[in-house]
């Protein structure tokens, strides 16, 4: 199964911190034998989520609008692209993982296969608590999105794993 997983990198107050979680989930993810599209938010500095980000999209122009157009264009093709599902951390707000999710449950729009769509959010983990335009993601407009709320770090393998096994096809 292949995946596109989000979260915030640069709205994170700690990026190591970020970048743990994001590699936790990863990590789970790939031990349910999913394929990964790209791991740069699990990147504890700038340069190892550049590096994590060149292995999955290529080599990156330079530095400046150039690169932030590319990688930008490059994240909607993955998710607008031949893919079974997405999957976002949703705990710290990021204006560019909203953008993506939004790419995500449009899909339908714009011709392409439905696709289901995962926010994962940490119980209490912002202190403004998550946002009205996740939360206001209903199942009646968006089938195919749904929002779980976890405790705790060791909720994740198990809620996960329900996850994925829920898309396999009947």
């Amino acid at each position: 199964m292949k995946i596109f997983y989000g979260g915030a990198i640069q709205g994170s107050t700690d990026r190591k911190k970020g970048s743990q979680i994001h590699q936790y989930i990863l990590s789970i993810l790939k031990s349910l034998d999913c394929e990964i599209c790209t791991e740069h938010t699990s990147g504890e500095s700038y340069e190892k989520a550049i590096e994590k980000l060149e292995a999955s999209i290529g080599p990156l122009p330079e530095k400046g609008l150039e690169r932030r157009i590319y990688v930008r264009n490059k994240m909607i093709e993955a998710i607008e692209g031949d893919i079974d599902a997405c999957i976002f951390e949703v705990s710290t707000p990021s204006l560019g993982t909203g953008i993506e999710i939004a790419h995500a449950y449009l899909r339908p729009r714009m011709g392409l296969k439905s696709i289901p769509v995962v926010a994962l959010y940490q119980k209490d983990f912002w202190p403004n608590e998550l946002s009205t335009m996740i939360q206001g993601i209903t199942t009646e407009t968006v089938p195919q999105f749904c929002l779980l709320e976890y405790n705790d770090n060791e909720s994740l393998p198990t809620m996960l794993k329900e996850v994925i096994e829920s898309f396999a096809p009947e």
